[in-house]
This record gives C-alpha cells, sequence and structure tokens, in this order.
C-alpha cells in the first residue's frame, strides 16, 4: 500500500475485450500492478514517480486533519515517506504501515533520523492487522490506496481501533461512480463507490462522514471521518 501515481495515462497497447470493454493492455497491467506493490528497480522508480503525483492529494489529506499541536498520527500506505517526512518535521509521531517492503526500505531511509529516535515507526503490513495498540493514534490518513487492501471494511475497523476516541480519518482516493483512466486495470484497483467508502466508515464506527472533490477529470474524493467522542 502506498500513494498512487493518478495521472492520466492511456498505453498504445490497449486492446478491446469480446464484451467492447476496453482492456489495459499489458503496459496498463504492468503498471497497475506496479502502483499496488511496487517492488524491484521498476518499484524503485514508480516510488519515485508517485510522490510527486500525490504531493498535493497528501497535503490536503493533512490540511483536513486539522492539526493544531503535536499528535501522533497512523499513515496506512506511506510508500517512500514523503508525507510521514513532512509530519515529523512538523513535530508529529508517525505510525506508519505499508504492503510493500520496497516501500518499506525507501520510507525508513528517507526518515532515518525520525525513526532511529522513535518519531517515525514504519513497517510492513497489508492493513488487515496493524501492529499498532488500541488507542496509539489521535488521527489517520490513507491515501490512493483502498484500491489494494484486501478487504476495506476490515482495514477502516483496525483504522477505528488504533484511533482514539474523538480521533479523525481522512481517505483519499479515486471512486467507482467516475470514470477511471484506460490503464487501470480493474483486476489490481478495486474502486469502491462513494456509497462502499461511506457504508464501510459508518460500519467501523465513524460517526461523521463528509467528502469534497478536486473536480478534475479523473476526480479524487477526500472523505473526513470522525469517531465519536467519549465523556
Amino acid at each position: 500500500m502506498n500513494a498512487h501515481n493518478t495521472t492520466p495515462f492511456t498505453p498504445t497497447t490497449q486492446t478491446t475485450e469480446p464484451d467492447g470493454a476496453r482492456s489495459p493492455g499489458w503496459i496498463g497491467r504492468l503498471r497497475s500492478r506496479q502502483a499496488g506493490n511496487p517492488s524491484g528497480l521498476l518499484g524503485r522508480f514508480i516510488g519515485r514517480a508517485m510522490v510527486k503525483d500525490t504531493a498535493g492529494h497528501n497535503d490536503r489529506a493533512i490540511e483536513l486533519l486539522e492539526l493544531t499541536e503535536p499528535a501522533t498520527l497512523l499513515e496506512v500506505g506511506f510508500g517512500q515517506g514523503r508525507t510521514a517526512s513532512r509530519l515529523v518535521r512538523g513535530g508529529h509521531r508517525v505510525l506508519g504501515v505499508d504492503a510493500s517492503p520496497t516501500m518499506v526500505a525507501q520510507g525508513r531511509a528517507r526518515n532515518r533520523r525520525a525513526v532511529a529516535d522513535g518519531r517515525a515507526d514504519l513497517v510492513l503490513g497489508d492493513g488487515l492487522t496493524l501492529p499498532f495498540p488500541d488507542g496509539s493514534a489521535e488521527n489517520a490518513l490513507t491515501v490512493h490506496t483502498v484500491y489494494f487492501v484486501p478487504d476495506l471494511a476490515a482495514t477502516l475497523a483496525e483504522i477505528s481501533r488504533v484511533l482514539r476516541p474523538g480521533g479523525r480519518l481522512v481517505i483519499a482516493c479515486h471512486v467507482g461512480d467516475d470514470p477511471m483512466p484506460d490503464w487501470m486495470d480493474p483486476s489490481v484497483y478495486r474502486i469502491p463507490t462513494i456509497e462502499d467508502v461511506t457504508r464501510s466508515l459508518r460500519k467501523a464506527g465513524f460517526s461523521t462522514v463528509t467528502r469534497e472533490s478536486d473536480g478534475s477529470a479523473y476526480p479524487t474524493y477526500w472523505f473526513v471521518a470522525d469517531l465519536p467522542s467519549h465523556a
């Protein structure tokens, strides 16, 4: 899991399926697999490219967290560690999990000092079970990762467990209600609808859910969800 390249791109090797549906072609399939779980030399290159392509989406997610004082934040899908680095520089502590060993290595290298002194704990994991104690983070974010987790509802339930009462989660993602670039392989990109995300958040215990969109050709949505505060 990590932040993913969302720049529209149409491979020249696309084919047409028998039912008339467009196929991503082998380039699209390769790109989709590497976006979902970067590995090897190509994965390292894609990881660097994704930092630039998704920086704005990550920055908006941070803004929506409305951080006013140092906090512990959970990041599911930290990729190359660019967002974790920004948060650490802002005085926060980051608990991060990513499914790609390549991204874990890059993220930890980028945040070497923070990892060494405990300001960043960046580990390998698929998101189904987060290796952090109950209530160990005030806020959480995950950007362009929900397509790749094995079970969205289970991951959101885990995030809810790790958050403290009153904690906030921001999800940035594409949704199935809008058109997607042809290169995205639907067998890799399992893109949820607005209703899928909202229903899963409420099932995980989030009582307040709002959203906004950037209105682009292939829109990114930010879902802001808050857990109830306990007296």
